[in-house]
């Protein structure tokens, strides 16, 4: 037994002992584990997920995803199991790190490998990195998530540098603004300097998949748009951003985090009002995902999936993860002290004026007004006073978007977006439908009339979604 032989159990070791033992195990020949018996179940999962990447063949292996990265010794536990399990082709492993401490930590945990010989040898010096969009964003708001995405990408380039890596982002994006997603020449333009170096992986992820590849020629026009994204961000990377653009944007991420965090607080109403309000409940009942909506059978919003979130929050026209916290930052950033550099930033800096045009199409597909039609009918009037705030909130970044951006982009958005308006007149027809159907799923009983109505439910939903385009 593997416990038995080194007389220490595993789990109570520090990281630092943690990393020794994998890397005496993962660099010796001899195996450790065999035919060892977990009696933990989540254990023997993991045991037997590897048992079977074993005899697979290797045109069927990529890469293997660590979801919520937090430590060094993450990664190398993988590799150490594909070993036990002799894999031969093994897969290569790809840290991802999700949640605001995640990035902010990517670099130490990084650098802690990076940093060893042997582990540049194991990896041929070539690493993957994953970058998570929706549960950073979801954790810390929309402008906080970007710009430490940001940071985390140009450290791990240093480092890479340093120790003579290769390295490839892989962008965790959605279709939606919350989740990262946005016109893929934008979104490589708004990357660090040297972090796509001619190669790159992205996600597309539900119904995105549909409306990009569903049709042959629309297909072989959005894959000739990544390769001449990539070769673009490649051969004319984007400027080094100024110290005073720096600073800036590290303040208002801090002002918007604060203010995002203040927002969805668990003890105010604000869960109550998502719980209430939105169509949440009805969305693990779509077939759309291939995981279920909350991790844990919690109500809160740490248990809740980032797709759902955000699909939620965009069926009752809020939009509200693209937008959150936004408000106060903005407005920090549009006083006197700071609003030349701001105009800099929005004409020079691809990220910073990606990350504006992003928060302009989502007040042109937003409309707060609708959400009044939910409260009617699913809410009480304490929680009416929380959509009322949000609103306020929505209408001071409408405002502050019109100040900051200059006319003539004003002018070029609001034509290319024509067709969102003109579909908005469309949806507005379920948006009124929506909320009374919830209603009456509320107070009805009878299984034959609750199948209509959930039926009706669900067919709004695809209808709004449709209408939004960009909600995967």
């Amino acid at each position: 037994m593997l416990r038995r032989s080194i007389k220490k159990d595993y789990s109570n070791f520090t990281e630092k002992e943690k990393i020794t033992f994998l890397k005496k195990f993962i660099t010796s020949k001899p195996n450790k584990i065999g035919d060892f018996q977990f009696k933990n179940k989540e254990n023997k999962e993991v045991w037997a997920t590897f048992r079977t990447l074993s005899k697979e063949p290797s045109e069927c292996l990529g890469a293997y995803v660590i979801s919520m990265t937090t430590s060094a010794s993450d990664i190398l536990s993988v590799s150490f199991l594909q070993k036990e399990a002799n894999i031969k082709n093994r897969l290569r492993v790809v840290p991802l790190f999700e949640t605001l401490d995640d990035l902010v930590n990517a670099k130490s945990i990084m650098e802690t490998l990076f940093s060893q010989n042997w582990y540049r040898k194991l990896i041929k010096h070539d690493q993957e990195v994953m970058i998570g969009y929706s549960d950073s964003s979801k954790d810390a708001g929309k402008i906080c998530a970007s710009w430490h995405q940001y940071k985390a990408q140009e450290e791990i380039v240093k480092l890479a540098k340093k120790f003579n890596i290769k390295i490839t982002f892989f962008h965790g994006r959605g279709g939606s603004a919350g989740r990262g997603g946005g016109p893929i020449q934008a979104t490589l333009r708004s990357q660090p300097p040297n972090s796509v170096n001619g190669n790159i992986r992205i996600t597309d992820q539900g119904e995105v998949i549909q409306q990009k590849y569903g049709y042959e020629p629309l297909a072989n026009y959005n894959l000739c748009s990544y390769i001449g994204a990539v070769t673009e961000a490649t051969l004319n990377p984007p400027p080094i951003p100024k110290k005073n653009w720096r600073d800036l944007i590290e303040k208002m991420a801090e002002i918007s985090k604060n203010s995002y965090r203040k927002n969805i607080n668990q003890s105010s109403d604000f869960i109550q009002y998502f719980r209430t309000v939105t169509p949440h409940k009805a969305l693990g009942k779509l077939s759309i995902g291939s995981r279920p909506s909350k991790r844990k059978n919690v109500d809160n919003i740490k248990s809740l999936r980032a797709i759902p979130w955000v699909f939620a929050w965009t069926q009752i026209r809020l939009m509200l993860p693209a937008w959150l916290g936004s408000a106060e930052a903005l407005r920090y950033s549009y006083i006197k002290q700071f609003r030349k550099t701001l105009y800099d930033m929005e004409k020079n800096w691809p990220f910073f004026n990606s990350m504006l045009d992003m928060l302009d199409m989502v007040i042109s597909k937003a409309d707060p007004e609708i959400s009044k039609i939910y409260e009617e009918f699913l809410a009480d009037k304490k929680l009416q006073r929380v959509g009322k705030k949000l609103r306020f909130q929505f209408d001071t970044i409408k405002k502050l978007n019109k100040k900051i951006a200059p006319k003539e982009i004003l002018k070029i958005r609001k034509q290319f977006r024509t067709e969102v308006i003109v579909r908005n007149i469309y949806s507005e027809v379920l948006n009124i439908i929506q909320p009374i159907v919830i209603y009456k799923l509320k107070k009805n009983k009878d299984k034959k009339n609750r199948k209509y109505l959930e039926d009706a439910l669900l067919t709004s939903i695809a209808g709004i979604s449709a209408a939004m385009k960009n909600t995967g």
